[in-house]
């Protein structure tokens, strides 16, 4: 069993007691200190700096990546009965913001476009993510879970499954924002239960290339695939490159991802479950060695 080391406000330890690590091992953990809870959803501008979403829509977090100081921007303009879920940069202090809410059979749920305006930060315009794309429909509190923005194009990962070909499949969309074209795929799932829960992305080659988790409980793992531009659907077969519940134990809920050119990841978990929460969030630092 490999054990992650509980290392706070560092990014690049050997080893909390010493130990030569090897190159399959999992970094740093950070603890983040903030009273905000249920952050779902990470992604990083560019400067550096990690920001998180907490889920309950109340605040935006600034995270330096040095210090781990946060600094909490408070929303203003979402939409009641909206949980936050995920989270991609734009720049110039711009974000969208993946959403979800308890009511079921819904056949949308929103895109929500903000920016930091002096201490707050202020919702303004929206997309709706369609799921008639797929045909489906949405349960409670089952939504939009992974966003990433690369060179005017959004990738949504929705949480949903759809049963096809004798197998799971997870809806995943491309957005054209210079057009406000949709685009329709679907991304095998590797396990039996698992859903997508966090979605990073980069250009490699000129190809859009995605890192997600698809996590349930007793299952994470990082999955890296390919997202065909055009308007095309694609049945997408991913790879697994990290199988987490392996690496981690206890083995926490990630709900966000930040995926560097370096190819090494940073993932955030969710320290609320049905309203409890049990330990403070914490950065888990995974170096490119540990993804095959």
């Amino acid at each position: 069993m490999v054990l992650l080391l509980a290392c706070v406000s560092c990014v690049s330890c050997v080893s909390c007691t010493g130990r030569k690590k090897s190159p399959s091992d999992p970094g740093p953990i950070v603890v983040l200190h903030t009273k905000v809870t249920g952050l779902s959803g990470l992604t990083q501008d560019g400067e550096g700096a990690f920001w998180a979403i907490g889920e309950d829509g109340d605040y935006l977090l600034r995270i330096d990546s040095a210090t781990f100081a946060i600094d909490q921007y408070p929303v203003v303009g979402c939409p009641p009965k909206t949980d936050l879920e995920a989270l991609a940069w734009m720049g110039d202090g711009r974000f969208v913001l993946g959403t979800e809410t308890p009511e079921a059979g819904r056949t949308q749920d929103a895109l929500l476009y903000g920016k930091v305006r002096g201490d707050r930060f202020v919702v303004g315009s929206d997309d709706a993510c369609d799921y008639g794309l797929w045909d489906l429909t949405a349960s409670d509190n089952h939504g939009i879970e992974g966003l990433c923005h690369v060179d005017g194009v959004l990738i949504v990962a929705t949480e949903l499954i759809d049963h096809q070909r004798g197998r799971r499949w997870a809806p995943v969309a491309m957005l054209d924002l210079k057009t406000q074209t949709w685009t329709a795929h679907r991304v095998g799932m590797t396990s039996e239960s698992g859903k997508l829960a966090a979605l990073s992305c980069r250009v490699i080659d000129d190809t859009i290339v995605a890192l997600a988790v698809e996590r349930h409980f007793g299952v994470s793992r990082l999955l890296r695939f390919d997202v065909p531009t055009g308007s095309k659907s694609a049945w997408i077969e991913p790879r697994v490159v990290a199988d987490l519940s392996r690496l981690i134990k206890p083995l926490p809920n990630f709900e966000g991802l930040v995926w560097g050119d370096d190819g090494s990841a940073v993932l955030l978990t969710d320290n609320q479950y049905h309203g409890v929460v049990r330990e403070p969030s914490r950065l888990y630092f995974i170096p490119a060695s540990a993804l095959q």
